[in-house]
């Protein structure tokens, strides 16, 4: 068992609702620089009806806030053009701005993002349908998206932004047809400009703030999906030029902001969780009622396609057992498990062996608690195959009689040591990485108790629909970090919020009913 640090202040009694000047370069949350207005519409400028239907349902411990050096009006005060003007301007500051994402530029022409969009809408529809509306008899109804929907693009034009400056509407106007896409990640896509679609290499750029130009170094080549929605569209002659800034949807905090508030200003964890939580509270979540001792994992394939394994493979330096009601294997130390679905049932070989067959799930339990997955692969340098702690269930799957499920079961805090790695490298500092232990902390927690996949037999699940988890080297800067918040939440009116995180800001944050 690690150490468990019980010297952590159970209850704290300060609000975290802001941060104070400790430097000529403070970050305020500005919440209080809210002028009315959540979105910029422009429905009604350019004569197009504005869409009925659900906008998002506030959540108060996530709003906006800006990252901005100095002045930090809201982009709710400012029009298109003057938005155009905020995401070309490389010389802009602000916190997290040594992230190469902090702002990126593409062009691309006419018939290329023609070609692209037509493909890109009709698959965005299918795969999310609220995400597209079409214009038919002057209202934005929901209704099939056919092939070639847009036929030659004529225009792009953002209807609607969060104040952060997120789109929330954007007009893809062609001659078959005009359509509005909803949404931050449905923008992402249907601008993507993955090359079998588009036809040819695009590149797009990127610039730390207070740059002079991009880089000609860090590009990317053809992304399917945009780095952010957080962007402003020029037209100029046959080409258009899309100027953008940031890396994920811009809720909640910025790691590469909380990495520049720890090295550059010496915040502690605590602070930087207040500039971009709302009135959150800190609590240990094991005083809280309702709390287990341990988190179920859900563990998919290589590549995180699919939570169905064709077998599974295990093994362990130390002695283990594999159980279940009615079996118990007991394995020596490096005795290879082999575990396959006849269809009906689980067929269990030891190293080569056929030991036993059951349709029920079985559990192999290491006596170190570590077990090794070598039917697996993960981004690891120092293991040739990923370490998993606690326990791991293997059962058949309830969608392929040929294939297996892999539950893992691991305390919150072991779950953490995999979780942080994989989600904030160790060079962002001590106080960043305790700060992403608590919302990684919280974000589990929050899914823990909203049984999000509790069709599925777990909590949580190893890929980015919950946190990345065990898919990197663990450190001991990271470890450090979870141990020193031990037990640390987030809370709102008592409960764990729903800690969103993202990797680089464009500027501002947005609310989360401006994404969502």
């Amino acid at each position: 068992m690690k150490k468990i640090y019980i010297t952590f202040v159970l209850v704290m009694g300060i609000i975290i609702s802001g941060c104070s000047s400790t430097s000529t370069r403070n970050f305020d949350s500005s919440r209080e620089d809210d002028y009315g207005s959540d979105r910029i519409s422009y429905f009604s400028r350019y004569d197009y009806p504005t869409p009925d239907g659900r906008r998002g349902v506030e959540i108060p411990y996530l709003q906006a806030t800006s990252h901005i050096k100095g002045k930090r009006t809201f982009l709710n005060r400012h029009n298109e053009s003057k938005i155009l003007d905020f995401y070309k301007d490389l010389g802009t500051e602000g916190f997290g701005d040594n992230s190469f994402y902090w702002r990126w530029f593409f062009s691309v022409n006419e018939r290329s993002f023609s070609r692209s969009i037509n493909k890109t809408l009709l698959s965005s529809y299918n795969s999310r349908p609220s995400t597209v509306l079409t214009l038919s008899g002057g209202n934005w109804v929901r209704k099939k998206v056919p092939a070639n929907p847009v036929g030659n693009l004529k225009k792009l034009i953002v209807l609607e932004r969060g104040k952060s400056g997120v789109i929330t509407y954007l007009l893809v106007s062609g001659t078959n047809g005009e359509y509005l896409v909803k949404g931050e990640y449905a923008v992402r896509v249907v601008l993507g400009l993955n090359k079998t679609n588009i036809g040819e290499t695009v590149k797009l750029y990127m610039a730390r703030g207070g740059s002079s130009e991009y880089s000609q170094k860090t590009t990317l080549t053809n992304p399917s999906l945009l780095p952010s929605g957080y962007l402003a569209i020029e037209k100029k002659g046959s080409k258009y030029y899309i100027y953008g800034g940031g890396y994920g949807h811009g809720v909640g905090m910025s790691q590469y902001g909380a990495s520049d508030l720890d090295k550059n200003y010496g915040y502690s964890h605590k602070k930087i969780l207040g500039c971009y939580y709302t009135d959150v509270s800190l609590k240990n979540m094991y005083k809280l009622d309702g709390v287990g001792k341990t988190i179920r994992v859900g563990i998919t394939t290589n590549g995180h396609r699919s939570l169905d394994h064709s077998s599974v493979t295990m093994t362990s330096h130390s002695k283990a057992t594999l159980t279940n009601s009615w079996m118990n294997i007991q394995l020596k130390p490096r005795d290879g498990v082999k575990i396959v679905s006849d269809g009906k049932r689980q067929v269990i070989y030891v190293n080569g062996k056929k030991r036993a067959e059951t349709v029920r799930g079985v559990t192999y339990k290491s006596s170190d608690n570590k077990i090794i997955v070598t039917s697996l692969k993960r981004g690891h340098r120092k293991t040739s195959f990923p370490v998993y702690r606690g326990t791991m269930e293997v059962k058949l799957s309830s969608t392929n009689s040929k294939a297996l499920r892999m539950i893992n079961e691991v305390s919150m805090e072991d779950y953490l040591l995999q979780v942080l790695p994989s989600e904030m490298p160790e060079s962002f500092g001590l106080e960043a990485l305790k700060a992403q232990a608590v919302a990684a902390r919280t974000y589990a927690l929050n899914d823990y108790f909203n049984s999000r996949f509790k069709r599925e037999g777990f909590h949580v699940i190893d890929d980015t629909r919950s946190q990345m988890y065990n898919n990197v080297d663990e450190n001991p800067t990271s470890t450090r970090a979870i141990k020193e918040t031990y037990g640390e939440v987030m809370l709102y009116n008592g409960k764990p919020v729903d800690a969103k995180y993202y990797s680089t800001s464009s500027g501002y944050g947005a609310s989360a009913h401006n994404v969502w």
